[in-house]
């Protein structure tokens, strides 16, 4: 990731809290595993920003991002690593899936320091002319031998209930033995574009290559793999203090949802990442016409 990438992370969004937080009075979500974070946005147009310049590296491995410049990298993104058609409406542009899961990835990278093993825009297809199937980041964690797969979800809508909503009842899908087996099985074609080389996730598909027969879930179990679900949600909230954003988050969320079990044999957890804006659709807005004006990146 650039510096100056980075450097605009650090001053556009604050890690105000973690949650849940005693001294402040504030609850975690009630579903979630790990602590939750708390980002305060000190700028709705460097937030904006960020998206419009995080595509590259969203879309590319690091070996482009070494070898070749940022101008052409964006372009070859536009075209076929993420959904984008400068001739549709602005209204199907606004819905595009991309602008969160662009974010999603530079803030897992940038303040988790999870690393993507290949970059999401590989899975894209120009001639399905479709959002990208599967979880919404690929990026793992090794540390002492132990490794975390985190595949998350990110909702980026006009509503908080809207976000919440479509997240939670996804959970049941993200949390089965048959989507991750999937998953993981979709990264194999591949494997010569990973950015982490020699991760254990190669040694589960070399397994599966030369014994299609086995059982992806139980190589993930035996290499003692954890899946970590981080769930982004961005969302308007107009609250003048940002402590009252976030409470009504958690209120909300914790009036309509409850935690439950869930079949995924391999162990997982789950946190929320929680971005209160002011307007959601604006910064939409601005990427698009930045995009179409080919703005010069950082």
């Amino acid at each position: 990731m650039r510096e100056s990438l980075k450097k605009l992370l650090d001053k556009t969004l604050i890690w105000k809290y973690k949650l849940p937080d005693s001294s402040e009075g504030i609850n975690s979500v009630n579903i979630s595993t790990l602590e939750d974070a708390a980002f305060l946005c000190t700028c709705e147009d460097s937030l904006a920003e960020i998206i419009y310049n995080s595509i590259v590296e969203y879309s590319h491995n690091e070996f482009e991002l070494n070898t070749q410049d940022f101008k052409s990298l964006l372009a070859v993104a536009l075209r076929t690593k993420i959904k984008y058609k400068e001739s549709q409406t602005q209204e199907t542009k606004i819905k595009y899936g991309f602008y969160g899961e662009v974010l999603l990835y530079s803030i897992l990278y940038h303040f988790y320091h999870s690393k993507p093993i290949i970059s999401r825009g590989y899975f894209y297809s120009p001639l399905e002319n479709s959002e990208t199937k599967g979880y919404d980041s690929y990026h793992l964690v090794e540390d002492k031998g132990n490794v975390s797969l985190w595949f998350g979800e990110v909702k980026f809508r006009t509503t908080l209930a809207s976000c919440a909503k479509s997240a939670i009842d996804g959970l049941d899908k993200a949390f089965s033995d048959a989507y991750l087996s999937d998953n993981i099985l979709a990264m194999n074609n591949h494997r010569n574009n990973f950015s982490i080389k020699g991760s254990k996730v190669e040694k589960i598909l070399h397994s599966w290559s030369e014994n299609p027969a086995i059982n992806i879930i139980d190589e993930v179990i035996k290499y003692d793999m954890k899946l970590i679900y981080p769930v982004l949600l961005v969302y308007p909230d107009n609250s003048i203090d940002f402590k009252a954003k976030i409470t009504n988050t958690i209120d909300h969320i914790n009036k309509h949802y409850s935690s439950k079990k869930y079949k995924l044999k391999v162990k997982h957890e789950l946190f929320f990442i929680l971005i209160p804006l002011n307007q959601v659709k604006k910064i939409k807005e601005d990427v698009i016409s930045w995009i179409e004006s080919s703005r010069p990146l950082l």
